[in-house]
């Protein structure tokens, strides 16, 4: 590549500078900084060439101007926002993990990162169709920087696609294609069982037995014979991803097969195109515009977590917002960039795909529209099965919360514009200002009726909210009528926009006095106090029910698996929320890792978690063990008064906190980059679906046996139900969902056969009740009675010898 530039970097008080000449680093310098910035003459040996920086404000405000002044800059932090727009880490260091760079420890390694990454991108935007490179080059010296796009790849001849499970995990291993697994062959060939025999089975397999290749391969050589129809369902994001860009591509390939698949999100991850176009005239900032452009002119999806990387800065969170396809911003076919919708190509994609993957919320949505969204399909794989029933409940359920209709009003009027300043009339106006009134005092009387965080209501609760309730569906059901009548005498798409609106609008209105009307004994109706303030739901009590009828009499096979699937019952627990009846063939898999490189350790010395001086002695433990063993630690918490506690008596020890310090995926990456020692303290979401192998996380710390709560809504009506037929809820409901809990807690620790840890048990009921034995039996190797902090201090530091 016949490029020359200077790469520079700052580490500590030295700067790093690397000159690149035709893609190698053919010089190097290092020089001292000081608080004017660079020695003057410094940089006199690369004069007129490019300079190169990742984020340059903060780096050019260090470097000081002197010797940089009239030189072209190019960042590569803006460069990579525009190159790579998906990642979520646009730092170096996040940046030279994805490239595979090693991690330097000083300026000119960092300098030398900087411009491998430079080069990376000029190859990656070749590959760019021509307005995407355009834009790319504008952030260039030069746009000949951009070379030509690679020649296609020469294909060889295309194999012999096999015809069981055993011939392709075969092939698979001799071609050096994929390790022999113990368990996976065994775990491949009892899902061709049910989708090539019928019938559903739950299958679980431990971590690292390699489950997505071991149900891919039989799903996809069972719909080989051209008939059939698969959907794909996993919970989280990872594992969807993981799927659609690795795993399927891989074995279509490998395998020469070639049935039609398609990836579906729900309708706000895709972008509106009419709306990117009202964005690029605002005034927007320039570095997030270029990379938002130069996506939309080259992704075939309009998958908008393509641009992830956006919402790592505020500006871009902002206009993303602005960005998704609702269905009440659609004019539909009267829409003039109807054909490229991205959102209406990927329904058409997945409607006609023979294997679709999708979320577990999207499949419970399509299983409540009654198919309308996937159509008709007769195999089914649901991955993290553990958590489908609490994913289909969600979609199963109706909640309102404030946001909810001020995103309908917001459309129409926000400050003096808005679509009625465009095509309103007095009457619509006035009935806007009626309907947003209503709902100001709807929200106000249901914060004074409903005062507690969280609980279940019937109607005498909400008799007082009654007549405000009626004010606001009776307004909003005028406020429709008024848009109805506008939409008339407006153009078509306009119209079409308007008739939609009106629909959303009146289904709110249906909404709140379906809420407000607690009286099914089918539902709990509840309500709770989150982020956006109060929110009233009301949720099916039992599932079972509804999947037994609709969903598993149209399959002709399926699995449900995960690595937790059951606890000590063969999964029967499962089955029967599912409406499973009778339970089907269960089948176990441990995982494959060697788990002598770890160790559990239960501290029963504690006191109980209730007790006031809990978190000041789990504190105290915890500062122990990272005195004693400076690695990073993992605190799972089971509520956010216990985390906070406990983060108050970690002063000197050094610790990141769950939501003060950030949310999910930036503290994990804050975490990842922290020097050992460092204690994460962390919610609900970190105990599933991370990943952190290795030495980004050695220690694991479960503070409490995670039981549900008894006071919450839906596990107060469940408990109900079980003792209504004779059961016990500790037993049925308690206690398994706790052990399972804890089972992905604790899965964690070991994500590959090379790591080591510890495992910290905080809670002394393990030692001092009967069940306590229903957790131990649980782990994944014995636990160890510990009686006091020396002693952890001593067994975790010989573990990490």
């Amino acid at each position: 590549m016949s490029v020359e530039f200077v790469a520079l970097a700052v580490a500590g008080d030295s700067v790093g500078a690397v000159q690149f000449q035709n893609g190698k680093p053919i010089a190097r310098a290092s020089f001292p900084l000081t608080s004017d910035g660079l020695p003057k003459g410094a940089l006199a040996r690369f004069a007129r060439l490019p300079l190169v920086g990742h984020d340059l404000a903060p780096l050019r405000a260090r470097l000081g101007g002197a010797d940089t002044v009239g030189a072209p800059w190019v960042d590569t932090r803006a460069l990579a926002w525009a190159v790579w727009s998906e990642d979520p880490d646009p730092s170096l260091p996040g940046l030279a993990r994805r490239l595979g760079l090693p991690v330097p420890d000083n300026a000119v390694g960092w300098a030398e990162v900087t411009g491998a990454l430079l080069l990376s991108l000029l190859v990656a935007a070749g590959a760019f169709p021509p307005y995407a490179r355009s834009l790319v080059a504008d952030l260039l010296p030069d746009p000949n920087w951009i070379g030509p796009p690679p020649a296609p790849p020469a294909r060889g001849r295309t194999p012999a696609p096999p015809r069981t499970v055993e011939e392709a995990f075969a092939g698979l291993t001799s071609a050096g294609l994929l390790a022999r697994r113990e368990g996976q062959l065994a775990y491949a060939q009892a899902a061709g069982e049910a989708f090539m025999g019928g019938g559903i089975q739950l299958l679980e397999a431990g971590p690292g037995t390699g489950k997505t290749i071991g149900y891919l391969v039989p799903l996809l050589l069972s719909l080989a014979d051209g008939t059939g129809r698969a959907v794909v369902a996993t919970r989280t994001r990872a594992l969807q991803e993981q799927l659609w860009r690795r795993d399927l591509p891989f074995l279509l390939e490998t395998l020469a097969l070639d049935p039609t698949c398609a990836l579906l999100k729900g309708r706000e991850n895709y972008l509106c195109l009419r709306r990117l176009e009202e964005v690029r005239h605002q005034l927007v900032a320039r570095e997030v515009l270029v990379p938002l452009l130069s996506w939309a002119a080259r992704t075939e999806t309009g998958d908008l977590d393509e641009v992830a990387g956006l919402r790592t800065d505020p500006v871009g969170r902002e206009v993303l917002r602005q960005l998704p396809d609702l269905p009440f911003r659609c004019g539909g076919r009267l829409c003039p960039f109807w054909e490229r919708c991205p959102s209406r190509r990927a329904r058409d994609r997945a409607r006609a795909a023979r294997l679709v993957v999708v979320n577990h919320a999207l499949l419970g949505a399509d299983l409540a529209s009654g198919g309308a969204i996937l159509g008709p399909y007769d195999l089914l794989v649901v991955d993290e099965a553990h958590a489908l029933p609490q994913g289909m409940r969600d979609a199963l359920s109706a909640a309102l919360s404030p946001p909810v209709i001020p995103r309908l009003l917001g459309e129409l009027r926000r400050g003096a514009g808005g679509l009625l300043a465009a095509w309103g009339t007095d009457e619509a106006v006035a009935a806007w200002e009626k309907a947003a009134a209503a709902h100001r005092q709807f929200w106000a009387t249901a914060g004074a009726v409903l005062p507690r965080e969280i609980g279940r209501y019937r109607a005498a609760d909400v008799a007082p909210l009654l007549p405000a309730g009626a004010l606001l569906t009776e307004a909003l059901d005028d406020l429709a009528a008024a848009i109805g009548e506008v939409a008339r005498d407006l153009a078509e798409e306009d119209g079409a926009q308007a008739r939609g609106l009106a629909g959303e609008i009146r289904r709110a209105a249906g909404l709140v006095g379906h809420l407000l009307r607690p009286d099914r004994d089918d539902a709990v109706f509840w309500y709770a106090r989150g982020a956006h303030g109060l929110t009233l739901t009301a949720s099916p009590v039992d599932i079972g029910d509804h999947l037994g009828a609709a969903l598993w009499p149209n399959l002709r096979g399926g699995i449900l698996t995960s690595a937790t699937l059951s606890v000590g019952d063969d999964g029967r627990t499962l089955a029967r929320e599912l409406g499973l009846d009778p339970p089907p063939p269960f089948r176990a898999w441990p995982s494959p890792f060697p788990y002598d490189r770890v160790g559990a350790f239960v501290l029963r010395y504690l006191p109980h978690p209730d007790d006031p001086g809990f978190p000041e002695a789990l504190a105290a433990t915890l500062r122990q063990v990272m005195t004693a063993v400076p690695r990073r630690a993992l605190a799972l918490f089971t509520s956010r008064r216990l985390l906070d506690a406990t983060a108050a008596h970690l002063a000197g020890t050094p610790h990141l906190v769950q939501r003060r310090d950030g949310e999910r995926e930036q503290l994990l990456t804050r975490f990842r980059h922290h020097p050992p020692p460092v204690v994460l303290l962390g919610l609900d979401t970190l105990w599933e679906g991370i990943d952190l192998p290795g030495e980004e996380l050695e220690i694991l710390l479960v503070v409490r046996l995670p039981f549900p709560v008894p006071t919450d809504p839906l596990i107060e009506a469940q408990s109900e139900r079980i003792l209504a037929r004779g059961g016990s809820p500790f037993q049925e409901l308690f206690l398994p969902r706790a052990v399972l809990r804890l089972r992905q807690g604790v899965g964690r620790l070991v994500r590959t056969p090379a790591d080591r840890g510890a495992l910290l048990l905080a809670d002394p009921r393990l030692a001092t009740q009967r069940y306590g034995d229903a957790f131990l039996r649980a782990l994944p190797v014995p636990g160890r009675w510990m009686d006091d902090p020396d002693q952890v201090a001593v067994a975790l530091a010989d573990l990490f010898r």
